[in-house]
């Protein structure tokens, strides 16, 4: 999947390193999330905000030279993971109503059908 600067991703930390973490994608993609993007200030020890398996809403701030996605944390606001957690209720939602057939609507008594015909 093409990503592009300024897109926010749902990821989840899959190794720390000195520098940074390595973030799992979806599709298998992997994108690193520098140090210097966790927390403001730059945090002295990444175990103190953040935990393999942990689940993280991320900005797309630009590309490594394999064209590997870097993210930021420090970037996304308080509004953009508002509109992603909504985003995700929603497709939770669909998913759950694409395996129910809705019901018919129920018919119309006679007497506004009788009414609607004169």
């Amino acid at each position: 999947m093409a990503h592009h600067v300024g897109e926010l991703v749902v990821g989840k930390v899959a190794e720390l390193r000195p520098h940074g973490a390595l973030i799992s994608l979806p599709q298998g993609e992997v994108g690193f999330l520098p140090a210097a993007e966790v927390a403001d200030p730059m945090p002295r020890r990444l175990e103190d905000h953040l935990r393999v398996g942990q689940e993280l809403v991320l900005k797309v701030v630009g590309f490594d030279r394999q064209g590997r996605p870097s993210l930021s944390l420090t970037r996304v606001t308080p509004r953009d993971r508002e509109a992603v957690e909504y985003h995700l209720e929603v497709v939770r939602m669909q998913s759950q109503l694409a395996g129910r057939s809705l019901p018919p609507p129920a018919p119309a008594p006679s007497e506004e059908r009788l009414e609607w015909q004169l």
